[in-house]
Formats: structure tokens, C-alpha cells, sequence
């Protein structure tokens, strides 16, 4: 459905306008992101229990192959950025990655992802976990890989793999849940997870600021349905 992956797009591009991002253009030095590192080792590993546990659970065959083949990818990319922050001395040697508290937006992006998997349709798990989830992951890291070049931190496979294969994540399993039109029930149904799964990545990369960000708040549900009118 081209219609609901314009639509991710969309809420994406507003994502990418938001105050993570100016703070991310704007570093000069690996001391400017570090406050976020541990919070993306939090988001990592949750994510990847999020996809094994999708599989596990998966009893329609439709779809057993789609979560097979996206879990299998992602399977080793928490202990993957857990090294790079050893080696890059984002963690001392024995310290815990844990030992830094998640924010709550970051742990409610995790409880979300667990949630669709324990208690909702596979739809909803195709667009909150794969063209959400893995389209914000794409912008992510094609924003933070040429900062990482300009401030002296070499990347290992755990941020290169993610440029090259998140684009084809996040349009996994589209083809497999039911197509409609935007404007049916089940379009405007689609485009609810897609919106408020857009909002908790929004508020999470908000949270992951270190700066003064004033009075500016992360885009509300209403500004992300605005700017996806637009």
C-alpha cells in the first residue's frame, strides 16, 4: 500500500525536524553523545527481545516467515553496540550498560513494542514494528553515521548494517496485511498505529536530549496528523 508507506514517510520527515536532530548536527565532540548512547543500548536490546518474541508467538503462517527472516537479522545487534561502547569508552571495563536509568519515553517505545506483540493484531505489529519502528531506526542511523565520521568515532557493523537494511525492514510484511483504502475504516485504522507509534518515537528522541531545550516540546498526535495532511 503506498498510500500507508507515504504516510510513515510523512511522520517521519516531522520526526527529523525535531530538537534530537538539531542537537545531533550541532556536536562536536563524542562527549555531545554520550547522553543518548546508553538510552539506544536500552532501545536495542529491548527491541530485538521484541522481534524474537514476535516470532515465537507467530501462529499464521502468512507471517512466521516475515518475522522469521526480520528477528534472524537483528538478532546479535544489542551485544554488537555493547562492544563499540566498550571499545569507544562509553562503558568502563565491568561496568553494567544498565547502569545509566532508561528514560520513560524509552521505556515506553519497549512497553509498546512488547505490547503489540503480547496483546495485539499482526497489522498493528507490521506497522508499529516494522514501518515505524524500522523507519525511524533508518533515519536514525543515516543521520548519526556522518556526525560519527565528522567527530572522530569509527562505526562498527552494529550502525553500518542498520543503513543498509532498515530500509527494507520497514516495508515487511505491508504486502501481507489486508489493503484498503485510507479513507476506510480500516485505513483510518492503520494510520492511528502508525500516528501514535510516531508520537512515543518522537517524545523517546526528545528525551534523549542532554541540552536546554526550553520550552519546545516534542510533536503532539495533533501536529503529526497536521503535518501528514499536509
Amino acid at each position: 500500500m503506498k498510500w500507508l508507506l507515504d504516510l510513515g514517510a510523512k511522520y517521519r520527515q516531522h520526526l527529523l525536524a525535531g530538537s534530537f536532530y538539531k542537537q545531533l548536527t550541532a556536536a562536536q565532540h563524542p562527549d555531545d553523545v554520550r547522553g543518548w548512547v546508553t538510552q539506544l543500548y536500552y532501545q536495542s536490546s529491548d527491541f530485538t527481545a521484541a522481534l524474537a518474541m514476535r516470532y515465537t508467538m507467530c501462529r499464521d503462517f502468512r507471517y512466521q516467515q516475515c518475522f522469521a527472516h526480520h528477528a534472524t537479522e537483528e538478532v546479535d545487534h544489542a551485544s554488537l553496540l555493547l562492544d563499540w561502547m566498550h571499545k569507544h569508552g562509553f562503558l568502563e571495563p565491568g561496568e553494567n550498560p544498565t547502569s545509566v536509568a532508561a528514560t520513560l519515553e524509552t521505556q515506553l517505545v519497549s512497553a509498546y513494542c512488547f505490547r503489540s506483540v503480547l496483546r495485539e493484531s499482526y497489522e498493528h505489529q507490521v506497522i508499529a514494528m516494522n514501518l515505524i519502528s524500522e523507519g525511524v531506526s533508518f533515519d536514525f542511523f543515516s543521520a548519526v553515521i556522518p556526525v560519527f565520521a565528522r567527530i572522530g568515532l569509527k562505526t562498527n557493523r552494529y550502525w553500518v548494517v542498520h543503513r543498509e537494511i532498515d530500509q527494507e525492514h520497514l516495508a515487511l510484511g505491508i504486502d501481507l496485511i489486508p489493503q484498503c483504502e485510507p479513507d476506510s475504516p480500516l485505513g483510518k485504522e492503520y494510520a492511528r498505529i502508525a500516528c501514535e507509534t510516531s508520537v512515543l518515537y518522537g517524545r523517546m528522541l526528545d528525551s534523549w536530549c542532554t541540552a536546554d531545550n526550553g520550552n519546545q516540546e516534542p510533536p503532539s498526535l495533533a501536529q503529526l496528523v497536521a503535518a501528514a495532511r499536509r
